[in-house]
């Protein structure tokens, strides 16, 4: 989240000495475009990154049923996921096959 505020601050604090033509011809592909590629890692870092702090040996310990309604729930998320992602990016996915 700090990160977050301080790229907002810094992108703000240059744009804001730009009228909004010269921020669309020289700000946008000479800074933002390359900030594209590393906030779509960084986003698909995160959300990689949620499972790696479950500890199953203490879900197990709970016993089975919260077991279970973990990965049901993880199983629904990956579903649900997927579907959006294919709705989303559908234009990103076609063209990678080009």
């Amino acid at each position: 989240m700090i990160g977050f505020v301080v790229a907002s601050a810094i992108v703000t604090w240059i744009a804001s000495h730009y009228t909004l033509a010269d921020y669309r011809t020289v700000v946008t592909p000479a800074f933002v475009a390359p900030i594209v590629a590393l906030r779509t890692w960084a986003f698909t870092f995160c959300f990689l990154s949620i499972g790696l702090t479950t500890r199953f040996k203490l879900l197990a310990g709970a016993g089975g049923k919260p077991l279970a309604a973990f990965t049901v729930g993880i199983v629904v998320n990956v579903v649900i996921g997927y579907l959006l992602s294919v709705h989303v990016f559908v234009s990103y996915w076609a063209a990678l096959g080009r």
